[in-house]
């Protein structure tokens, strides 16, 4: 697999993390750093793909019929309605 350079930019506190890793010896450079860290990003996002698509779904059933699709009931719904005032 080839690789391609892609500049970002980093806040102070998150550069300085960045550098604080590779001073330590945990990484050997930036971009070993920035690899791996955006490499378990992917995989903690892609494990929630599912999760988004249906929730996705779930609003798309409701703009189409007008009308919740699932009904929650006992402490799911209370944590929900919880979340909703925050």
């Amino acid at each position: 697999m080839g690789s391609k350079v892609i500049p970002v930019r980093l806040d102070e506190e998150l550069a300085r993390f960045i550098e604080e890793l590779v001073e330590l010896g945990v990484y050997g450079s930036r971009s070993e750093a920035l690899r791996d860290l955006i490499r378990a990003g992917v995989e903690r996002i892609g494990q929630a793909k599912p999760i988004i698509r249906t929730v996705d779904r779930l609003f798309e059933l409701e703009r189409m019929d007008g009308d919740i699709p699932v009904r929650l009931e006992g402490a799911l719904k209370q944590l929900l309605d919880e979340r909703e005032r925050l």
